[in-house]
């Protein structure tokens, strides 16, 4: 790799750090709750048995759950909504609590962030 091209990708990777967080559709949100919510069982279950009514509550009641903590996080000002793509037709959001926050939510409840998080 030159030295043209490596100050050229130091260049962008410092762009997308200075731009911030993107956007990103609630499709992702979801996905991201999942992992979370699976990592958060899979504590329980070496923990202790999981009781017959969680295993048989079935998965409206967490789809409602989610949606009800969606509205409260914005409302607190932690995620905002953005627009909305015209092409995909989904409102978008974004986060905007800072690192050092979502770091000790993790630590509150157990979540090895650092896993998940990209490093450059």
């Amino acid at each position: 790799m030159s030295e043209t091209s490596k100050e050229k990708k130091e260049l962008a990777e410092q762009e997308l750090i200075m731009k911030g967080p993107g956007t990103f559709p609630l499709e992702r949100l979801l996905a991201i709750f999942q992992c979370i919510s699976s990592v958060a069982e899979f504590s329980l279950e070496n923990e202790q048995q999981v009781e017959d009514e969680i295993v048989s509550g079935g998965d409206t009641g967490i789809m409602s759950d989610v949606l009800l903590q969606l509205s409260t996080l914005c409302n607190a000002n932690y995620i905002s909504k953005g627009g909305s793509c015209p092409l995909e037709g989904s409102t978008r959001y974004r986060s905007t609590i800072s690192e050092e926050m979502t770091v000790k939510v993790a630590r509150s409840v157990k979540f090895p962030l650092s896993k998940y998080l990209y490093r450059r």
